[in-house]
């Protein structure tokens, strides 16, 4: 099983490209609308900070005139420019100034403190919104690669039934990313046994992408409960921590060229890696399915062979 798996996970390299692609676009896509949106909130969040400092100042002008008269007091302007920098720098003079500033606005202009906090905090929120759109897309482009690779890799083996086709390349490697996507959700939760659960998931990855195959490729008499069982989950994962050794080496191997080319080249290896593993489970319940034919099978009986 593990030999067919790498003939073919090498046979189909080509569409690593689909998941490459996608993965890739829907990236830029949500990193354009989050840096998009980011800058606009903040051009928005300068405006108004400046017009709270404006109309604060002209509430306490008396009192910051005081404060800049004594900080900028506290600097040699006359004398040689170089030593004038060093004594800017030496002294924290701006870092000081500024902070004495905000301090003056605050105790002099009436509400000035919780005006600033509230257009930051105002700020913070839509950073998070628009992050959070931003993940969204990206979220959506991998599940999409998901989708399409898997279909590129299994579409000769599929029987030409929507709803099996629905159930072998959505539901199933959408239910396989949302138990992935919980498990790394969880991890400050469990760190003490993440290493327990990352395993009953990934039997249950196996069981799910076993049950995939059995609702597509069942034919006769083949019952659920000879296709579902642990000794074929364990197969299943034998296969996956196989190809998941060849994405670790690639990686590996991509991190000594560029760290980002590693980071950008591991979601769509795994997207494709997770899409062979499932053809797989295919070949094998085909098998399963094969042994109970009793006469030989016509050219229209039998399942096209994965390539």
């Amino acid at each position: 099983m593990i030999k067919d798996s790498l003939k073919i996970f090498v046979k189909n390299l080509v569409y690593l490209f689909i998941a490459m692609g996608l993965v890739y676009l829907f990236l830029i896509i949500g990193a354009y609308v989050f840096i998009s949106a980011t800058l606009q909130n903040l051009s928005r969040t300068i405006g108004d900070i400046g017009a709270l400092i404006n109309s604060s100042v002209q509430q306490s002008s008396a009192s910051v005139q005081d404060f800049l008269n004594y900080s900028f007091a506290k600097i040699e302007w006359n004398g040689n420019f170089f030593a004038t920098l060093k004594q800017i720098f030496s002294t924290n003079w701006l870092t000081e100034t500024f902070k004495g500033f905000f301090d003056t606005l605050n105790v002099s202009s009436e509400n000035f403190g919780a005006q600033l906090s509230g257009i930051i905090n105002e700020f913070k929120g839509k950073v998070m919104a628009s992050l959070s759109v931003a993940l969204a897309t990206v979220y959506v482009g991998i599940n999409l690669a998901n989708f399409a690779t898997r279909y590129a890799i299994r579409r000769k083996n599929a029987k030409r039934n929507f709803k099996k086709l629905i159930i072998a390349h959505t539901v199933v490697p959408l239910l396989q990313s949302l138990i992935l996507g919980t498990f790394f959700a969880l991890l400050p939760v469990i760190e003490g046994y993440s290493f327990l659960v990352a395993f009953a998931l990934l039997i249950v990855i196996a069981f799910i992408s076993l049950l995939g195959s059995w609702i597509v490729y069942k034919e006769g008499n083949l019952k659920l409960k000879e296709v579902l069982t642990f000794k074929n989950a364990l197969r299943h994962l034998g296969v996956l921590f196989v190809i998941l050794l060849i994405n670790v080496a690639a990686d590996a191997l991509l991190y000594l060229l560029s760290p980002i080319l590693a980071i950008l080249f591991m979601v769509p290896f795994a997207i494709y890696s997770f899409g062979v593993c499932d053809v797989n489970t295919d070949i094998f319940v085909r098998s399963l399915v094969e042994k109970q034919h009793a006469q030989p099978q016509t050219d229209e009986q039998t399942l096209p062979a994965v390539e």
